[in-house]
């Protein structure tokens, strides 16, 4: 049987506000993976090449060399397509069970993935990977599992976690090397080479398994509440609370209270103050106290306002924290209420609650929003990425560029 090469595709459709406005949705962090490295180990085939809409194109094609429709990379000229908003966990043995030119469908007709011959592909592609070709056999399924909103991932959140942590290759926590570190619970807990885990930290494995990576430093008085994941060289703060569900993406530097949350890389909130139910993009500064509402005090379930030019939704969850985009900073003290949304580039500076939504790169203080200046926003992040020995890219300053809405 020929060996397909896998493409992983963006389709452009659902909505996702800040989660994917510097990001194709396959790069998203859904668990303590981004998707499409989940889709690659359940589908044990290394991708071959990735496909977004132009908006990002640049950005995805430096954050994969391989991508933006190099299908010549297709081996044997067949390929395996998957929609980057499937989560890589359902209805894996359906995907990898599919014939060439067939294609596991929803029953609202939205494709998870499809086996075309290399000369359908092209088709496909041109169409915003939307439409098959017309003589494509579809496999139906009744269970809507592609994500279409942030807080599908939350949803899916313990499916996933769980899902990455069972397939981790990082090694099993030796007492030997952590001495005076304190563990209980019987679910693994694993510890990359390099990690430091200081002594009078606490490991809570009763409730699931526990991961921290390669470089990640523990300081004393930690509390780690599996299942959660510490990603490569981020660092928890002593007296730092991670709970249940909770996902620290690389380089990060975390303190305070966290739980059922995922925050992507080089994200820091290293003082007290409560985030739940949250999803948080890169480069994030959440200042001392900062503190995030996710329960309304009726009880009902949250609403969501996604984007400018869209209505608040209700996201049919009673927690419901907020979705922070990339490069947003918070001063001390700063109050987010539930469902809060703030766009890539923001700064608050308010005394009382923040804004429930924010649009990109405004600098909002009890006078109201301003829009910051563009190229001193620019030169802030290059500074500041500089000290991470990290570049703002021409690909990443174009798109951030795009975002600015007071022209």
């Amino acid at each position: 049987m020929t060996t397909p090469a896998i493409i992983i595709y963006d389709d452009g459709h659902g909505r996702f506000g800040p989660l994917t406005s510097l990001r194709a949705v396959f790069d998203v962090r859904t668990g303590a993976l981004q998707t499409h490295v989940r889709i690659a180990k359940a589908l044990n085939m290394p991708v071959a090449a990735f496909w977004a809409p132009d908006r990002l194109a640049e950005v995805v094609s430096q954050n994969h060399p391989d991508s933006l429709g190099k299908l010549e990379s297709a081996r044997d000229g067949v390929c395996l397509l998957v929609n980057g908003r499937w989560a890589g966990v359902r209805f894996a043995q359906q995907i990898n069970g599919l014939d060439l030119g067939q294609a596991v469908v929803q029953s609202d007709g939205q494709i998870l993935a499809a086996y075309l011959d290399q000369r359908d592909v092209g088709e496909f592609i041109r169409s915003g990977c939307l439409q098959l070709p017309d003589k494509t056999r579809t496999v139906r399924i009744q269970d809507r599992v592609l994500i279409e909103r942030p807080w599908h991932v939350l949803n899916e959140l313990s499916t996933n976690l769980l899902a990455d942590l069972s397939t981790s290759d990082v090694p099993v926590f030796q007492s030997s090397d952590h001495p005076g570190v304190i563990t209980f619970g019987d679910h693994p807990i694993r510890v990359g080479q390099g990690a430091r885990i200081m002594s009078s930290a606490v490991i809570d494995a009763e409730y699931g398994p526990v991961v921290v990576e390669s470089g990640a430093v523990v300081n004393p008085l930690v509390v780690l509440q599996g299942p959660c994941y510490v990603g490569r060289d981020s660092v928890l703060v002593s007296h730092a609370s991670i709970r249940r569900y909770t996902v620290i993406g690389p380089s990060c530097k975390i303190g305070g209270e966290v739980a059922a949350s995922i925050i992507h890389s080089h994200t820091n909130k290293a003082h007290a103050g409560y985030l739940g139910d949250s999803l948080v993009g890169s480069w994030v500064n959440l200042g001392a106290d900062t503190n995030v509402s996710n329960l309304k005090n009726t009880y009902n379930p949250v609403r969501v306002q996604l984007d400018q030019d869209t209505d608040a939704e209700d996201t049919g969850r009673t927690f419901h924290g907020a979705i922070i985009g990339e490069y947003v900073r918070t001063a001390i003290g700063t109050r987010l209420s539930t469902g809060t949304v703030i766009h890539p580039g923001c700064m608050f500076a308010v005394t009382g609650w923040a804004p429930k939504f924010a649009t990109p790169l405004g600098f909002y203080t009890d006078a109201g929003r301003q829009p910051y200046d563009t190229d001193k926003f620019i030169a802030t992040l290059r500074s500041m990425m500089s000290r991470r020995d990290t570049r703002l890219t021409l690909a990443e300053e174009t798109l951030i560029r795009s975002l600015v809405i007071d022209k």
